[in-house]
């Protein structure tokens, strides 16, 4: 059975979404279906190749995660931390985090600075292809965002896979832009 799901996402996200207790479980809310996510693993390796440029440690804990509608996998998240970043006992833990990373970043006085996003679309590996059910000639949006604290150090890089054919991304205009 081939049902399409279609999940929007904003970019960029609402300030308010970003910084509950999960995204996804968030940003799904009153769309379409019953959103689940599935801890994948958590693991310390080093640091990927394709995110050498924007993380700066050679060691990261990444925190994989598979999200799905209906039972539908329809996103792939790896979210990727500096291994030795205070909070790295916690987020090393095979767990969701209770309330959320913006509140155990703010328990370690780390202030938000800024973020870079951006998206992709690519086809996928075989294990995207995999996880995600896609099937042939699919393609996958891969959205990599980097946060930073107030020191301009990587906290955050989020990376995200979505199927291409589940999800709808509407792009807002920034506050205050007044041009047509």
């Amino acid at each position: 059975m081939d049902r399409r799901i279609v999940v929007e996402r904003a970019i960029p996200t609402d300030p308010s979404v970003r910084s509950s207790e999960s995204l996804f479980l968030t940003e799904t809310t009153g769309q379409a279906g019953e959103a689940t996510r599935e801890l994948l693993g958590v693991e310390t390796i080093a640091r990927p190749d394709h995110l050498a440029e924007l993380i700066d440690s050679g060691e990261v804990i990444v925190r994989r995660r598979l999200m799905s509608v209906d039972g539908v996998p329809v996103r792939i998240s790896n979210s990727y931390f500096p291994a030795s970043a205070p909070e790295a006992q916690i987020l090393g833990s095979e767990r969701f985090m209770e309330g959320g990373l913006q509140k155990l970043f703010e328990s370690h006085g780390r202030r938000f600075g800024h973020a870079r996003e951006t998206l992709t679309a690519r086809p996928p590996t075989a294990e995207e292809a995999d996880l995600l059910k896609l099937r042939e000639g699919v393609a996958v949006v891969h959205i990599v965002r980097a946060s930073f604290d107030a020191d301009a150090t990587m906290v955050h890089t989020l990376e995200s896979i979505c199927a291409a054919d589940k999800h709808v991304f509407v792009v807002n205009q920034l506050p205050g832009d007044q041009a047509f």
